[in-house]
């Protein structure tokens, strides 16, 4: 979760036939690779989407599945101010937090934002 100065959150529009969350709202990042941990792959991932490197991050939420095993870890990452460049065909959008009720989050996204909000370090997904 990328947050400005202003309480807004960076969120990437997937096209309409991305193969996971098609035409929603996400917050961007990805999968680990083999050997990475999740610092390095969040570290890697905004790199590669953002060409942007995070001045600090916070695990922030953990996702986990309906029977408690884990997904994905969320973290917090102010945003500096630096330029950022996306990757060809994605969409950033500047949210803020009172708008997400109205947005097309992901099922998922919305499960962690709102657990985030509630101040909560785990979500379930949906």
């Amino acid at each position: 979760m990328i947050e400005d100065r202003h309480g807004r959150l960076l969120l990437e529009l997937r096209a309409p036939d991305a193969r996971r969350a098609a035409a929603s709202l996400t917050c961007f990042g990805g999968g680990r690779e083999a050997g990475e941990s999740a610092e390095q792959a969040l570290a890697r991932e905004l790199r590669e989407e953002l060409a942007w490197s995070t001045p600090s991050a916070a695990p922030c939420c953990d996702l986990r599945s309906a029977d408690g095993g884990w997904i994905a870890r969320f973290f917090r990452c102010p945003y500096d101010g630096a330029a950022l460049r996306c990757e060809p065909g994605v969409v950033p959008i500047w949210a803020p937090w009172h708008a997400l009720p109205g947005l097309p989050v992901s099922p998922w996204h919305r499960a962690v934002l709102a657990a985030v909000q509630a101040g909560r370090t785990e979500a379930v997904a949906p």
